[in-house]
């Protein structure tokens, strides 16, 4: 609505009002009082940016004393500042004759009548609801020059009483004054309905937003594969979706407001034990994170049952550092697991013995025999070499025909290196002995072999004491051939 009243001496068609009031724009300034600098600041850019002048001051003392120095066209005024208020400062402006006819547009919300007897009490000329439109702003600043005539004209004033809030109020106004005062009120008016009716049709999309979100959340929480737990801060149960009933074997009415039987525990993710009903250790992996349920801090966990993967990761797991021929360990598991080895014996004060063993004429086997009879040689080695160890001793297979095995010894004070060697060799000869009895093959399993003793381990590596041990074995494999020569 285009609220400008036309009229007084000078005015002329339309475009003479155009022209005066960018005449008005070029000779003279607004000033905006304003003790927020941010809102003094955007009023400023918006006022420069249409071609007005612009003077600002941070409270009513300061509006005041510019406005008498600066005879400004308009002044814009917040209400509540420091010094003095809106209303005050343009009491006095409006009481000096030098200013009167200045117009006066007060920033208010207008959201209580009392707003509106304030203004008419201290002469304002028209109010604006804040936070205001900018595009409204402008209209009523053209409003304003527009009818700066009929202003300066001086129309009679008019005296009403009117009784609010329990008291009267007598109110003094010309006629123009209150024809602005109810244009800004009704324009107020119509601009909150318009944002109202706005508000309305975004919270009825919003709405609708909100409840295809619920829609798309509860199908997937139905059909999700992954057991889904809200769990509040008492560790009672608040929610579980049908994969939860059908993982855990459950009713869900029965879980919900029990507590949940899994440690939640905090953020992150962790493998779970979960009761399997075909026996034996099912696996979960569950992660947890923070939520808000119906208002309530909850932690949400998901679940899903990897015990297949888990398995298969174990296999993996031994696998690599497995020789699939033999079962024992491969290279790779015997350097992995020694140094551990090692360091316990440092930390209990043990002694160490690393033996290596090298099979005798085993290419003659693969060479004239074929590699199916090299395989059960290795094979039927193993299991001599399982005999002559105990259980405890790291055995592994880390070459073709290559074996090697660390002992960890309490050495006592009797405890002789040598002699110990020496026994592992005897069992190691009677095995092999007892597995000829056994066998009807052309040739004899014979292995060549070498210990490394370390009585204290500290300062020892595991390289060197694998070294010595091969070195050992060589010389072994050496005199043999010597004494068959």
């Amino acid at each position: 609505m285009d609220g400008t009243i036309y009229g007084g001496e000078g005015m002329g068609s339309s475009a003479d009002i155009d022209r005066t009031i960018e005449h008005r724009k070029r000779t003279s300034e607004i000033l905006v009082v304003e003790d927020s600098l941010t809102q003094a600041k955007r009023l400023e850019r918006l006022l420069k940016g249409n071609g007005y002048g612009v003077a600002l001051a941070r409270n009513g003392l300061e509006g005041l004393d510019q406005a008498r120095k600066r005879r400004p066209a308009v002044v814009i005024t917040d209400v509540m500042m420091p010094e003095m208020d809106g209303y005050e400062m343009c009491r006095q402006i409006k009481a000096d004759p030098g200013l009167r006819h200045i117009p006066v547009v007060i920033l208010t919300s207008l959201s209580d009548p009392r707003d509106v007897i304030q203004g008419l009490q201290c002469g304002a000329d028209n109010f604006l609801t804040k936070p205001y439109d900018d595009a409204h702003l402008l209209g009523r600043l053209y409003h304003i020059l527009a009818n700066e005539g009929l202003r300066q004209a001086g129309h009679a004033q008019m005296s009403v009483e009117v009784f609010f809030a329990g008291q009267f109020h007598k109110l003094t106004a010309d006629r123009i004054q209150i024809i602005d005062l109810l244009l800004s009120t009704f324009e107020a008016a119509v601009l909150q309905s318009t944002q109202l009716a706005k508000l309305g049709g975004d919270y009825r999309e919003a709405l609708e937003e909100i409840k295809r979100t619920q829609a798309n959340f509860r199908t997937l929480m139905e059909t999700t594969g992954d057991a889904v737990v809200v769990v509040g801060a008492d560790g009672l149960v608040r929610y579980v979706n049908p994969a939860t009933e059908v993982l855990f074997d459950c009713d869900a009415s029965a879980v919900t407001g029990k507590p949940f039987w899994i440690p939640i525990g905090g953020e992150g993710s962790r493998e779970v034990s979960l009761p399997s009903s075909q026996g034996g250790n099912a696996v979960g992996d569950m992660r947890v994170v923070r939520s808000n349920w119906d208002g309530e801090g909850v932690m949400l966990a998901t679940i899903r049952d990897v015990t297949e993967t888990v398995r298969l990761r174990e296999r993996l797991e031994v696998e690599a550092v497995s020789d699939a021929l033999t079962g024992l360990f491969n290279r790779r598991g015997f350097f992995k697991i020694a140094p551990g080895r090692l360091s316990l014996a440092e930390r209990m004060d043990l002694a160490v013995v690393c033996f290596f063993a090298d099979l005798d004429n085993f290419k003659q086997v693969n060479d004239l025999l074929g590699h199916e009879e090299g395989d059960q040689v290795l094979r039927e080695a193993a299991e001599v070499l399982k005999k002559t160890f105990r259980e405890s001793d790291l055995l592994a297979r880390i070459g073709g025909d290559e074996f090697a095995v660390l002992m960890v010894q309490d050495r006592g004070e009797k405890w002789d290196g040598e002699s110990a060697c020496a026994q592992v060799k005897a069992r190691l000869e009677r095995n092999l002995e007892l597995c000829h009895g056994r066998s009807s093959r052309p040739y004899r399993l014979a292995m060549s072999v070498g210990f490394a003793v370390a009585q204290k381990v500290q300062g020892i590596s595991l390289d060197a004491l694998v070294a010595e041990a091969d070195g050992k074995m060589y010389e072994n494999k050496a005199a043999k051939r010597s004494c068959s020569g």
